[in-house]
């Protein structure tokens, strides 16, 4: 693709730590490589900051547009007349919009690139309700007509949204630094589970704990289970005080956030990932744990199953029972678990920068096609 300029428009963006702000910040530093790319967000740079500002990271120019909103929300009223004027000095090729399952300034500004090439790509799992309201919504909108090319990051995600615009909607999968997170294992004893995840309630953190000690039970303490799940949040002071409270603290351990570098070292003594999450369109976090050589057990209902085989990268299953259950086969079958980890350290998953980036493209032309 010749270079050309590119304009990425969110509410959620760097200082702010979630998955949309990472992968589209981290979309746009490897597309500055070859373009000219900028940023357009409603997120402050830094809390309580309003106004417009500018500034630059990885040679992408961030502009922002932040209000007084409470708690910090990143909405502004005026997004779109910023988002236009913008528009109007860029004289961007592309206009990239990107959402989860609601972004006041993003909706409310999606007409504002109209007669260019415009994508929309949905980051979350909708549910039938939001599928409902949307389309409701498009009914009275006429956004079909609109010429937005539409994408997710999942199959799984593909199939709710196009319930909602009624035509086919492209797939472009999160992208991450393989290497970086590939290393040679280190030396350990028993078999060590770990996750990352944000201390939240959609991310089940409850049925986690309740997993782990079932199957530290089932297995006795003979068989070397200990577990690891780092993260912050809301849920992390009960989680701790639920781990406390039944005595799991021995071999159960809730660190709190860890950066980049320390997950990198954790995942290296390490044996399984646990992802019992159900409502997650992709998962960057399994797919770095994959790339890491850890064996995966996470929920079929999750969008980073359809990318896994059962018993090659990982263990599915149906529901939290039969994720247990799955749990207490790898710690007893230590030859199966040395089989997928083998696998996963020697196997290269398609979610390269490079690739990721190729197929951004290829919904980039789709889009032209649509303004055209």
């Amino acid at each position: 693709m010749v270079p050309v300029r590119i304009l990425h428009v969110t509410d959620c963006y760097r200082p702010m730590m979630g998955g949309i702000e990472t992968q589209v910040s981290h979309l746009a530093a490897h597309q500055a490589r070859d373009h000219e790319v900028a940023v357009f967000t409603t997120t402050a740079a830094h809390p309580g900051a309003h106004g417009r500002s500018r500034e630059q990271h990885d040679d992408v120019d961030v502009y922002r547009v932040a209000a007084r909103m409470p708690l910090g929300i990143p909405v502004h009223p005026c997004a779109p007349r910023h988002l236009r004027d913008l528009i109007g000095r860029l004289d961007p090729d592309v206009v990239h919009f990107h959402m989860g399952g609601t972004a006041p300034s993003v909706q409310s500004s999606l007409r504002a690139a109209s007669g260019r090439p415009t994508v929309l790509t949905i980051h979350s799992v909708w549910t039938p309700a939001v599928v409902g309201s949307y389309r409701a919504l498009s009914a009275l909108t006429g956004f079909a007509s609109w010429g937005i090319q539409m994408s997710t990051v999942s199959g799984m995600c593909a199939r709710r949204v196009e319930a909602w615009v009624g035509t086919p909607v492209m797939v472009v999968g999160n992208g991450t630094d393989v290497d970086q997170w590939r290393a040679p294992a280190l030396p350990h004893d028993g078999v060590h589970v770990v996750s990352a995840t944000r201390f939240a309630p959609r991310k089940r953190i409850g049925a986690m704990l309740r997993m782990l000690r079932d199957a530290h039970d089932e297995l006795g303490s003979g068989a070397g289970l200990r577990a690891t799940i780092a993260g912050d949040g809301p849920e992390l002071a009960r989680a701790r005080a639920w781990v406390d409270h039944h005595g799991l603290g021995s071999w159960l351990h809730l660190p709190g956030r860890m950066d980049r570098g320390g997950l990198q070292r954790l995942y290296r003594e390490a044996d399984v990932y646990l992802a019992p999450v159900v409502l997650e369109a992709f998962s960057i976090a399994v797919l770095e744990a994959q790339c890491a050589g850890l064996a995966i057990l996470c929920r079929t209902q999750s969008g980073a199953a359809e990318r896994l085989t059962d018993g090659v990268d990982g263990l599915l299953a149906p529901d939290d029972a039969a994720l247990t259950a799955g749990l207490v086969r790898l710690v007893r079958d230590r030859q199966l678990l040395a089989r997928i980890t083998a696998h996963n350290r020697t196997t290269v998953p398609p979610y390269d920068w490079d690739t990721v980036m190729a197929q951004t493209e290829e919904v980039y032309r789709a889009a032209g096609g649509l303004a055209g």
